[in-house]
């Protein structure tokens, strides 16, 4: 386990490269986790540093094909900060990050907290807590010029490979339409790049919400009424560049959209 010290230094150094805007080889060597439970306190201890308020969280690796290019095999969790959330259509400064990846996420928004316990959620316990589908766009954005070569744990120190959301309006009434067989498709410069059902997320997106429930509990934190909840990607992860229009049509639910600029 990393001690004060080393934590210190890893904060210290995701703040300077987002604040000059430079991306890190690796984290410090004295300061790199040597497991994402290391990863998981230099998350907790960035977010109180940064002074941004948590809107919620994001999951990550939460389908097969997500797991396989990552090199994991679970899922693993990111903050989402209120900063960085966008109502859709969106205009997105390509300059403001470091990489923009998209992916089409159904994203949860909370009516009630689900506390922290020692026994894991279920799918109907998580359900009854969700208050809203909200159709939405994630950014992907990594510090780290090579993640790949940092390893697993540094990327989700980084935030697990998080850099924004782009939301839609909530959708109240969630609950008479199958989450799971709902197709959600992403197009870059209308060009279909990506699509995909709710099944890709851990077989249903509220399994997602759950797995993100239980492991917050087993870490001693709680989800509470109003976070927001990215569940993980049903249309594969794309890069795009400047300038590109981005697309994901959540069909009944409504579609999501963002304009790249540089």
């Amino acid at each position: 386990m990393l001690d004060a010290q080393a934590l210190e230094g890893a904060v210290t150094a995701l703040l300077i490269a987002r604040r000059d805007h430079r991306a890190l080889e690796r984290l410090p060597a004295a300061s790199a986790p040597d497991s994402i439970e290391d990863a998981y306190l230099i998350q907790e201890a960035f977010a109180r540093a940064c002074g941004s308020a948590l809107r919620g969280y994001k999951v990550g690796a939460a389908s097969v094909q997500s797991q396989r290019f990552v090199g994991v095999s679970e899922p693993f969790a990111g903050h989402i900060y209120g900063e960085t959330c966008f109502e859709s259509p969106a205009v997105i400064s390509a300059a403001r990050f470091f990489t923009i990846g998209v992916e089409a996420e159904f994203t949860f928004q909370l009516g009630r907290d689900l506390p922290s316990r020692g026994t894991p959620y279920s799918r109907a316990e998580v359900a009854d807590a969700v208050a809203a589908v909200v159709p939405s766009i994630e950014i992907c954005d990594t510090r780290l010029a090579n993640w790949k070569a940092a390893g697993v744990a540094q990327m989700v120190a980084d935030n697990g490979f998080h850099g924004g959301m782009v939301l839609a309006g909530g959708v109240t009434d969630w609950r008479r339409l199958d989450l799971a067989a709902h197709e959600v498709t992403l197009r870059i410069d209308g060009v279909l790049r990506g699509s995909g059902t709710g099944r890709l997320v851990l077989g249903h997106p509220l399994d997602s919400l759950a797995w993100l429930a239980s492991d917050l509990s087993r870490r001693g934190r709680s989800l509470q009424a109003g976070d927001i909840v990215a569940a993980g990607t049903c249309t594969g992860l794309h890069n795009v560049g400047a300038p590109a229009d981005v697309v994901a049509d959540f069909g009944p639910f409504g579609d999501v959209r963002m304009t790249v600029v540089a």
